[in-house]
């Protein structure tokens, strides 16, 4: 049941199960919120194919799950001057596995990303919060956001920088 997540560069070949990934997730995040319209403006502007492909490139589009290859988790890693910037997506919790946030804080960590790290998410997405706090990040402000005609609140959650690029 909380097994290691296996966190790795994400390549071409991941795209199908990374974009179902995104669409069930960016679902259940904002999808009561807002239309269907809206959640697929979102994946488009957010995790569109271009997006995906630029960072695959550059090795900042990771993927998580178990050894067997399932996706389970999506991390765009978006370097700024003072942190690095995370846009994730994780599959809805099922109960007879629990993803831990502190498996992907980790590999960040041992792929070098050592300084502040912050992730927006949805405001009571209740499962990309749980995983942040099991990583060690810490709810930050809320802002609030346009997605079309809707308002869409979210959290920056923080996690401050490692002692050691090791974590």
């Amino acid at each position: 049941m909380f097994e290691c997540m296996e966190v790795r560069p994400a390549t071409h070949q991941d795209l199908a199960a990374i974009e179902a990934v995104v669409q069930w997730s960016c679902t259940e995040a904002i999808g009561d919120m807002v239309p269907e319209s809206a959640v697929e403006a979102e994946i488009q502007n957010r995790f569109g194919r271009s997006t995906l492909a630029e960072h695959i490139l550059s090795r900042r589009l990771l993927v998580g799950g178990e050894a067997d290859g399932l996706v389970e988790l999506v991390v765009l890693v978006d370097e700024h001057r003072d942190y690095t910037e995370l846009s994730l997506v994780v599959v809805p919790a099922h109960p007879s596995r629990v993803l831990d946030g502190r498996d992907l804080v980790s590999a960040l960590r041992s792929m070098g990303w050592g300084g502040a790290l912050v992730c927006s998410t949805a405001l009571g997405h209740t499962v990309v919060e749980a995983f942040l706090e099991d990583g060690g990040f810490v709810p930050g402000e809320v802002t609030a956001g346009r997605l079309g005609a809707y308002d869409v609140f979210r959290r920056r959650w923080w996690l401050g920088p490692a002692l050691s690029v090791a974590g």
